[in-house]
């Protein structure tokens, strides 16, 4: 059995926390045993003890923190660490450089995040990921993204990031409907997100707004689940916009599953999307989905697959007019919901990730 360690700055919510939560429910006390160390607490460590994931408190104060690399070798050396998994810049930095001072566990880093860099960090990246032994771009996009930025090819792998389709497929437990007291001919149109900059809420109150304004003013509700920093600044713009009635703001919610399917039609609208787990998990469940074209969203969602809609990110009529689509017409819905879950199938499916990935992690077991 190998032992992983995860190495994670911020323990919250987001998708690289579901990314190790569904990697570990195929790996952990199976062909591995996982560990995460992270440096900050946030709302996502209770699924991960859940799991029996030991958490161990790693202050990491910034990239090139050496106490913390220091602790990280520590750490390996303690639970005799085959690979360490890390997840962003920071926590990829500190543990590279533990293997300067003489750490022995080899190196994946998994590239969740698409953004341009800047010159400085590109270079930086360039010289800390040739003591990885591999990165994972979990979309085209971020591969191709890594690529120009002068990352050697042979470094990188792309693994889609996938969903378990039996378990979003399982029936719900609770119900959206009765707990929001939403009567059963309304439309629910959902969106899961954190609210901060690049999931483009912005945008989204304005596409609701026209679809309220010029498409279908009744019979329909829309369930915003998420927190985040900008939460209550789209609070008050849905509500100078007369929206409070026409849009619930659940906050952070673990249901997510029992939510889609409670739900009738999925949109997810960011500025900058490095894959989408949300949409998978929405496809999973049984969703029509909606996106913006922007990133990796378009690997998943696009006409040859004919699964949904794929709308530039700013076109608010052309958005609002997709929703509508699918508002009137159940059928439009079940195909895409039908092509949606071959998708899952084919593609995106957490089996192929789960052994795509512990592939990677032999690469790391040291010789004795």
């Amino acid at each position: 059995m190998l032992n992983v360690l995860h190495v994670l700055n911020y323990l919250g919510n987001g998708g690289s926390e579901k990314y190790i939560y569904s990697l570990a429910k195929k790996l952990h006390g199976k062909s591995c045993r996982f560990y995460l160390a992270y440096s900050d607490e946030g709302k996502g460590g209770d699924m991960f003890k859940e799991l029996g994931i030991e958490l161990i408190r790693v202050k990491m104060k910034n990239p090139f923190d050496i106490n913390a690399a220091r602790e990280i070798k520590k750490l390996c050396e303690k639970y005799s660490i085959d690979a360490i998994h890390t997840h962003f810049l920071r926590e990829n930095y500190i543990s590279i450089l533990s293997a300067i001072l003489g750490n022995k566990a080899g190196i994946i880093n998994t590239r969740h995040m698409l953004f341009e860099n800047t010159g400085k960090v590109i270079f930086f990246n360039k010289f800390f990921t040739k003591l990885n032994k591999k990165i994972i771009a979990v979309s085209g996009s971020v591969r191709d993204q890594l690529l120009r930025e002068g990352i050697v090819p042979d470094k990188v792998k792309l693994i889609y990031t996938g969903v378990d389709a039996e378990e979003w497929n399982a029936a719900a437990t609770n119900s959206i409907r009765s707990e929001f007291h939403i009567p059963e001919d309304e439309v629910i149109i959902t969106s899961v997100a954190r609210f901060t900059e690049e999931k483009g809420h912005d945008f989204l109150i304005d596409v609701i707004e026209y679809f309220k304004n010029n498409l279908v003013n009744e019979k329909f509700k829309f369930i915003l689940v998420g927190d985040g920093i900008l939460l209550e600044t789209i609070k008050e713009k849905a509500k100078s916009k007369g929206l409070e009635n026409n849009i619930i703001f659940t906050g952070y919610r673990r249901d997510i599953r029992d939510i889609l399917k409670s739900s009738d039609i999925f949109v997810a609208h960011s500025n900058s999307e490095a894959l989408g787990i949300s949409i998978l998990e929405a496809m999973a469940a049984g969703l029509p989905v909606i996106t913006t074209d922007s990133g990796g969203t378009a690997e998943i969602v696009n006409d040859r697959y004919r699964n949904g809609f794929l709308i530039k990110y700013g076109d608010v009529e052309g958005f609002a007019k997709s929703i509508f689509k699918l508002y009137k017409s159940i059928e439009t819905r079940n195909e895409c919901i039908k092509n949606g879950r071959m998708v899952i199938r084919e593609y995106f499916n957490l089996e192929k990730m789960a052994e795509e990935t512990y592939n990677l992690y032999t690469l790391c077991k040291h010789k004795e």
